[in-house]
């Protein structure tokens, strides 16, 4: 029975990770769920977002990519925010983890005054902005922009300003120029294990509810998911980003930085059915699969599994029709 709640949407880009290849995640995934013959919600009707393959035209080390990602995150902030409009949830598979700021960014546009939760089930923090970064990529970034704080004062890099005017223009995004768009006490990390000194700064200073590996092992998947859900209580809405690299290294190895010690795919079951299955929910997001760099289990095929059996054990169509 289908889900009449959701519309699928690509963000097939890669423009902000170290490595590329997310860029055809979205499409790999697409594909096997067809194959699949999944059938909760359309997966041949839906919105494709691609930005052009453009060489940046500036150097900007500090924020790698900056140009195209701003040009194209006003253009996914805007067809999230008009997905919104017509009473859609939308179901987003993106390429690499900088696309989040536009989504919440989409979202914030149309709720302007709405309180959004933010669920982050990743191994990362994405705490950094041009001044903390050690890489420069910008999927390690977009909690950072949603936040529109650059901690400065704990800051080693002196970004050019072009990088500082667009690195701006992130944390405004969309026709309202919002800036932040969450509060600290409206974020909730999940699988969190692999941060830097400076992420680990402004998640102690800000108080940020963090449920690391083994928070996970003491309480277990689903009683994180009951103090996640109750924590956030007091949103009117709930995004929720799955980062596949959330899951234990032994599992994803289709994704660009994989890191130890994560989820079981069972886990990551427990925790996403319970999730997505609120009726508060305002995205949903898939984030990180890589195709090129898949040894083993392809990652595409395990999400898919991922995805069907999250549909089958909620039975959502019935719930929400």
């Amino acid at each position: 029975m289908r889900d009449k709640r959701f519309k699928l949407v690509t963000v097939e880009s890669d423009f902000g990770a170290g490595k590329r290849g997310a860029a055809m995640g979205p499409q790999a995934l697409i594909e096997e769920l067809k194959q699949a013959q999944f059938d909760a919600f359309d997966v041949y009707n839906y919105v494709r977002l691609a930005p052009r393959e453009e060489e940046p035209s500036m150097e900007t080390p500090y924020g790698r990519n900056i140009e195209n990602i701003t040009s194209f995150q006003f253009k996914i902030c805007q067809n999230i925010s008009e997905i919104i409009q017509i009473g859609k949830v939308p179901f987003i598979l993106s390429g690499d983890h900088s696309s989040a700021n536009a989504l919440v960014s989409g979202i914030k546009d149309f709720y302007a005054n709405s309180r959004i939760g933010v669920i982050w089930v990743d191994a990362h923090a994405d705490l950094h902005s041009p001044y903390t970064t050690p890489s420069g990529n910008i999927h390690g970034m977009p909690i950072a922009a949603l936040m529109g704080d650059d901690h400065r004062e704990i800051g080693h890099n002196q970004p050019r300003e072009v990088t500082r005017k667009l690195w701006e223009d992130l944390k405004r995004l969309g026709r309202r120029r919002i800036t932040p768009k969450i509060q600290s006490d409206d974020l909730v990390f999940i699988a969190l294990r692999s941060t830097e000194p400076e992420e680990e700064y402004i998640i102690t200073k800000e108080q940020v509810k963090a449920f690391r590996p083994d928070d996970i092992r003491k309480h277990g998947i689903a009683k994180i998911a009951d103090m996640t859900l109750k924590y956030l209580s007091n949103c009117d809405y709930i995004f929720v980003s799955f980062d596949v690299d959330s899951l234990d290294s032994s599992v994803s190895t289709g994704t660009g930085t994989p890191v130890s010690d994560g989820l079981s795919v069972d886990e990551a079951q427990l925790l996403l059915t319970k999730l997505i299955s609120q009726r508060n929910l305002i995205g949903f997001e898939i984030t990180e699969i890589n195709p090129m760099l898949d040894e083993i289990n392809p990652m595409h095929k395990i999400i898919c599994q991922l995805v069907r059996q999250i549909f089958k054990e909620t039975d959502i169509g019935r719930i929400h029709e």
